[in-house]
């Protein structure tokens, strides 16, 4: 077996193989002052599409959740968000399930808000059969999250999509999110972070411009 790399985020060690970083490592990292500025801290976050969990591990180290749950549909992926949530004792705050979309996570599971870095880019299947970090054939991964994850909301709950402008724009997403129950409450980017706050935090200096990431906001339709 291929030994684990690692990232830390704060008290939280992330156990990872390079191969499955889609992102949350880098522009995922973005997450953390898109919820401090709009949300503040929430008491149970979902990451969909969460590989080995950067973000989702991340937003929980930084204390803007309470509560965390991760799935992906890459086995390779789940067992390393699971070695990362045993090495870190984290058993009593962390739920990891191995998923297509949702169809195995239990109805039971409720959350106030649902972040992800999904595949952003449209494709033939045989891509997707290639790399799933990267590509959506035809958005049908996106299209088969919105027609099942209102459920799952709580009362208040929101969605926050990070999504690649040099791929896709909000409209192409705007018929599954307003067909299933949920409304586009807000298209936004993430405002570039400070110089001084990229030196204390060791960030790379490009996140002081914007990025060409953008975020859907979503909510359930009144």
């Amino acid at each position: 077996l291929m030994a684990y790399s690692n990232v830390q985020y704060k008290n939280i060690r992330v156990s990872y193989h390079p191969n499955l970083d889609g992102g949350g490592m880098d522009f995922g990292q973005e997450f953390i002052w898109v919820l401090e500025e709009k949300f503040g801290r929430v008491g149970h976050l979902f990451e969909f599409c969460a590989g080995p969990g950067f973000i989702g591990f991340s937003l929980l180290a930084h204390g803007l959740c309470d509560r965390l749950t991760v799935a992906d549909i890459n086995p390779e992926a789940v067992e390393a968000c699971r070695v990362t949530v045993k090495e870190n004792s984290l058993e009593s705050k962390v739920a990891v399930y191995q998923s297509d979309c949702l169809d195995d996570i239990p109805q039971s599971e409720k959350w106030d808000l649902v972040v992800s870095n999904p595949p952003h880019w449209r494709s033939a299947e045989d891509a997707y059969v290639r790399d799933k970090r990267m590509w959506d054939p035809d958005l049908r991964i996106h299209g088969k999250f919105y027609r099942g994850i209102r459920p799952y909301l709580k009362p208040g709950g929101a969605i926050l999509m990070q999504e690649n402008g040099s791929a896709t724009k909000a409209g192409d997403f705007r018929q599954m999110i307003e067909g299933n129950g949920l409304a586009l409450a807000e298209e936004f980017k993430a405002k570039p972070i400070s110089i001084l706050r990229c030196l204390l935090e060791r960030r790379r200096l490009k996140y002081t411009r914007p990025s060409q990431y953008y975020y859907l906001l979503i909510r359930p339709a009144q």
